[in-house]
């Protein structure tokens, strides 16, 4: 079956530097998208529960990462379970294939509720959830999916018992659930930021706390944090989402100096822009877009081309997956408290 995205994904990337665009004309906000928009991450986030959902999805199927992973490599996670949170859709559902293709059992943990308070866009629906355990399964391994919130300690501590209880052990968990905010540092409430914060730091936090102890008696593990390569910057149209995202970074570092002892792994994948429901939305489109009439996610990335030395405009989530089944795998058993910058170059002419 041919996936519904590939005519999509095959159009974006034969995007071409100096093509037609209804970009910005403004040279300093091209120079913007050049640099620092460059870094945008994705994720979905996680509310209530935690609950296990059924399996329905007629039209759900496997995304292309499965036709690039050959049979030797599908084994190498045999036997493993990985437990991944914002994984109803984009980066932790390309993620939870990438390892399902190589033998590993999945739990999704998501909020699987499109709209929460203070956050500019739908997130994921119970539907995408449902669809994404079918997706894994058509992988030939097991599937729970979970609906629960990432702010909730004791929901995760639940899901994380009951994906042991089932699979046997946790051996790799992906803290990828987040949200993104756009716009101006003053235009922010109280409420937005605190949102912002307590899903993308202390929702990561929180996974380390609810997963760390069982990784601990197994004496070995690995957690793979993603953050963005605006974790490794500043940007004046996300200045609330930066922080959160270096914050990944740091805590992520502090993990890995913890729990090094006990043989858990910590490290960082770091995207540029990725095309997701994050950053391929209204309110984030028309932050970087002020004035265009049909701000498109294809005419973000084509005015990102202009400072990318690998002339790609942007990433789909299955670049990302690569990386964190990369950190998952026996080719990084002595790696810890490292960060993988996955941004086509953009990041080439930061301070090292």
């Amino acid at each position: 079956m041919i996936n519904k995205n590939d005519s999509k994904r095959s159009e974006r990337h034969n995007i071409k530097a100096g093509s037609p665009s209804d970009g910005p004309s403004n040279p300093a906000r091209r120079r913007i998208l050049a640099t620092g928009l460059t870094g945008l991450g994705a994720a979905a986030v996680t509310v209530a529960g935690p609950t296990i959902l059924g399996t329905d999805a007629a039209d759900a199927q496997p995304s292309d990462v499965q036709p690039s992973l050959d049979a030797e490599s599908k084994k190498e996670l045999s036997g493993k379970t990985a437990f991944i949170t914002g994984g109803a859709r984009g980066i932790g559902l390309a993620s939870g294939e990438a390892l399902a293709a190589k033998g590993a059992n999945i739990a999704l943990f998501d909020i699987a509720e499109p709209n929460i308070p203070n956050v500019q866009y739908p997130l994921a629906s119970e539907r995408d959830l449902s669809q994404a355990k079918a997706r894994i399964e058509a992988l030939g391994v097991r599937c729970l999916t979970f609906k629960g919130d990432v702010r909730d300690l004791e929901a995760q501590k639940r899901a994380v018992e009951r994906t042991v209880d089932e699979f046997g052990s946790l051996d790799i968990v992906v803290a990828n659930a987040g949200v993104s905010q756009a716009g101006m540092i003053e235009e922010f409430s109280s409420d937005d930021i605190s949102t912002v914060f307590e899903i993308n730091v202390g929702g990561v936090i929180k996974t380390t706390q609810a997963a760390a102890p069982f990784m601990q008696r197994q004496n070995g593990g690995r957690i793979i944090y993603i953050s963005s390569a605006l974790g490794r910057m500043g940007n004046e149209l996300f200045p609330i989402y930066t922080p959160t995202k270096w914050a990944v970074i740091g805590f992520a570092k502090s993990a890995a100096v913890t729990y090094g002892k006990s043989n858990i792994l910590c490290n960082v994948v770091a995207p540029g822009l990725v095309d997701t429901p994050l950053a391929d939305n209204l309110t984030v489109l028309r932050t970087l877009m002020p004035g265009t009439s049909n701000p498109t996610f294809d005419a973000v990335a084509e005015a990102g081309l202009a400072g990318s030395p690998l002339n790609v405009a942007h990433l789909e989530v299955e670049d990302v997956a690569y990386a964190v089944a990369f950190f998952a795998g026996e080719g990084t058993s002595k790696v810890s408290g490292e960060v993988f910058d996955v941004s086509y170059g953009s990041l080439s002419r930061s301070i090292a």
